[in-house]
């Protein structure tokens, strides 16, 4: 039976206990999935509010402190579950989707069935590269907190943002995979329950376009199970029975959830919340914030403003270049990579510890990193392969470094799956499996590496690293997706922000490192260059946190486009 580990800031008094909202979500969701099979665990972690009150008199719990947990539940941010000893599921979409997953393998016939959506790809994607996720995952729940730590609110009440964007999003025609044949069934049907159909003029075709009925479309998903006490919590603060006719959609979004089966039973072990407003403002008014017209989708059309796009235009190009002439900053580029000199016997490796043995450009990859970590590695360290796929580099070092422990980390279930296959068939036990995004994992690590982890991945790999004071080793990838993002910014270094470049300049440079396509290409060698810029700007963040920094190209060169090797030793490091 799955582990299910959840915060909870007080012991149970009277059937009620004090949790934080993360806590509340997994246990509604529970309550609405009640056919799952797991062990659901209380740990008392006392932190700072704000807390809500929960009825638990429905669930079967143990309570516990966090020292006494399983110690792989202790490497990542609650909610946990261990799906067995060696594999554990952080960050609140994963855990709620293998509670789904959970109910769905006991009960197939089970209301939560349409929940994962199409493919079951509801909520999968990481909130660094997912407006989505974001907004289901942080924005939401970080907006409700905001609002839960304020005094009194005036009589006019300025709506928090996350709610405007979701009445516009609510508002905005559907974008999923199958909406054109949608839109025939329901023409076909004249109406059904999947949603409301609204025309427009293009030109001289009638455009049919079917509206949201639930926060991704036709049908309930996860998304709306999420962010429904969110929603319940923020209306109650604010006094729902003033707010239809400043946000209509999102009120009749709210009922229609609300009247789901199931839905109004899980919700009622949220105790009452207060709401913020005085009882005497009888009338109380609201202000809408000025919000762009766009979904939360990432693929809306309308969030691309041609005129926002980041071209790849020479003249940008040569403009951010000179910006970075003029800074003074110089690519240090080692003449071999770190740890090159290193013998390295494939043929000593057994075929399930590589699987691209008949891939020569991979192997070669994986020889660069190994070679790093080898000559760094000691026994009883333990090393993180950050965004690990099905565990390539990962199984490798756990065959050559018996005395150390692996830990897999990767968000995608299927890759991680596939690497577990291949560790049982090789009998390591120095392996762990952490299905999450990296920023979830708050474990302890001598040793962080990725190979081609994409965009803003390096980055938070690299900044893991620093934090834990630990050795880094990346070949980063996909320079043109850096991005801010409710964890970092750009540029990375102070020498860098300090200096005249904008983020667009910035993101230039990015964008133009990716065109490192072939020798015979004619932007190839303007994109090494911005590719060594980028990672420069790598090397003197690590630098400025007391790291020694080597960057250099792997052997050969040609194993991959994206060539470049960032290590990192931090200062008095053991």
């Amino acid at each position: 039976m799955y582990e299910l580990y959840v915060q909870v800031f007080s012991e149970p008094v009277g059937g009620v206990v004090d949790v934080p909202l993360e806590t509340l979500i997994s246990l509604f969701t529970l309550k609405y999935c009640k056919y799952c099979q797991c062990y659901l665990t209380f740990v008392l972690k006392p932190e700072q509010k704000p807390s809500f009150s929960v009825k638990i008199t429905s669930f079967t719990f143990e309570l516990t402190k966090e020292d006494c947990i399983a110690d792989l539940a202790r490497t990542c941010q609650l909610p946990v579950m261990l799906v067995d000893d060696s594999t554990c599921v952080a960050g609140l979409c994963a855990v709620l989707r293998q509670v789904v997953k959970t109910t769905l393998a006991h009960a197939p016939g089970h209301r939560c069935g349409s929940l994962l959506g199409f493919r079951q790809g509801c909520l999968m994607a990481c909130a660094e590269s997912s407006i989505w996720t974001r907004f289901c995952e942080v924005d939401i729940i970080n907006t409700v907190k905001e609002l839960m730590s304020l005094d009194l609110l005036p009589k006019l009440v300025t709506l928090p943002e996350d709610v405007a964007r979701f009445e516009i999003h609510m508002g905005q025609p559907l974008r999923i995979h199958n909406i054109h044949k949608r839109n025939q069934d329901y023409v076909n049907s004249r109406g059904s329950a999947h949603g409301k159909l609204r025309s427009h003029c293009e030109g001289n075709k009638m455009q049919l376009e079917l509206e949201h009925s639930y926060a991704e479309g036709p049908l309930m998903t996860l998304a709306d199970i999420i962010l429904f006490p969110c929603m319940h919590i923020i209306m109650q603060i604010i006094q729902s029975v003033y707010l239809q006719p400043y946000i209509p959609l999102t009120m009749q979004w709210f009922e229609r959830v609300k009247l789901q089966e199931g839905v109004e039973e899980s919700i009622s072990i949220v105790r009452d919340i207060p709401s913020k407003i005085l009882d005497d403002d009888l009338y109380v008014e609201y202000v809408v914030p000025d919000i762009p017209k766009q979904s939360l989708y990432k693929s809306d059309p309308k969030r691309y403003k041609p005129r926002k796009h980041i071209f790849t235009r020479q003249e940008d190009v040569e403009s951010s270049l000179k910006v970075v002439e003029e800074l003074g900053v110089i690519v240090d580029w080692q003449q071999l990579p770190f740890g090159c000199e290193l013998a390295f016997d494939w043929g000593a490796v057994p075929p399930e510890a590589h699987p691209a043995v008949r891939m020569e450009r991979k192997s070669q990859q994986l020889e660069n990193l190994a070679k790093a970590v080898l000559k760094v590695a000691k026994p009883g360290h333990t090393i993180v392969d950050f965004c690990s796929g099905s565990g390539h580099l990962g199984i490798v070092l756990a065959y050559l470094l018996p005395r150390c422990h692996i830990v897999l980390l990767e968000n995608k279930e299927e890759s991680l799956n596939r690497a577990r296959q291949r560790v049982i068939k090789l009998k390591l036990t120095n392996v762990t499996f952490c299905q999450c995004n990296l920023d979830y994992f708050c474990g302890r690590f001598d040793i962080g590496t990725s190979l081609h982890a994409c965009g803003v991945a390096t980055d938070l790999v690299i900044q893991r690293c620093i934090t834990q004071n630990a050795v880094f080793v990346c070949c980063p990838c996909c320079y043109g997706s850096v991005q801010n993002n409710h964890i970092l910014t750009y540029p990375r270094s102070r020498v860098f922000r300090d200096s005249a470049m904008t983020l667009r300049e910035y993101l230039v440079l990015g964008h133009s490192a990716d065109q490192t396509h072939d020798e015979h290409n004619a932007k190839t060698d303007q994109g090494k260059i911005c590719m060594g810029i980028i990672d420069t700007d790598r090397c003197l963040q690590a630098k400025e946190a007391g790291y020694t920094v080597t960057l250099a190209k792997l052997i050969p060169e040609t194993c991959t486009p994206k060539n470049n090797l960032l290590v990192g030793i931090p200062q008095n490091w053991n």
